[in-house]
């Protein structure tokens, strides 16, 4: 593989790599019920996630600087210990950047993983006693945390490797 050194490097392959990284021990912890991911793991994974979206800006990528910003800002928050109100908060506004995503015309890929990203929040929040509550939503959760990491993994290798992964 070879790179041209004149032009900027795509930060989004390192942004769904970091998103994945993120996601795999919430899906495992939630659908195994044990081994919750570390409050600074998420705060250090969710600032290198808007450092991508800082790097998406330098680049010229308005969707990939929002969309990477925004996850970054969750997952930090979550490790600061954000409230229900603020993951439903950040849910809803996934959701705008999946009518983006739509609009603008991304691959199903991109707008899925937006869409599992976007239910991860929504769940976290109304998982809450204080708003519906219930036993079942560890599983939930840990269900569209595995689709957010199996979705942002092929995300990362098909903008790694083109070539041989088709992003869908």
């Amino acid at each position: 593989m070879s790179e041209n050194e004149n032009q900027l490097l795509d930060p989004g392959t390192l942004g769904f790599f970091l998103v994945a990284v993120v996601s795999l021990p919430l899906a495992l912890s939630q659908l195994l019920e044990k081994g919750d991911p570390s409050a600074h793991f998420f705060m250090v994974i969710g600032l290198m996630i808007v450092g991508v979206g800082a790097w998406a800006w330098f680049c010229k990528a308005n969707f990939g600087f929002t969309v990477f910003a925004l996850v970054g800002a969750a997952v930090f928050l979550t490790g600061y210990g954000m409230g229900y109100f603020e993951c439903i908060a950040f849910g809803i506004a996934f959701v705008f950047a999946i009518i983006w995503s739509i609009v603008i015309g991304t691959g199903k890929n991109l707008t899925l993983l937006l869409v599992t990203t976007a239910l991860i929040f929504l769940f976290v929040g109304l998982s809450n006693e204080e708003m519906i509550g219930g036993d079942y939503w560890h599983w939930l959760i840990g269900i569209v945390a595995l689709f957010n990491f199996l979705f942002n993994f092929y995300m990362a290798v098909s903008c790694a490797a083109p070539e041989k992964f088709k992003p869908f």
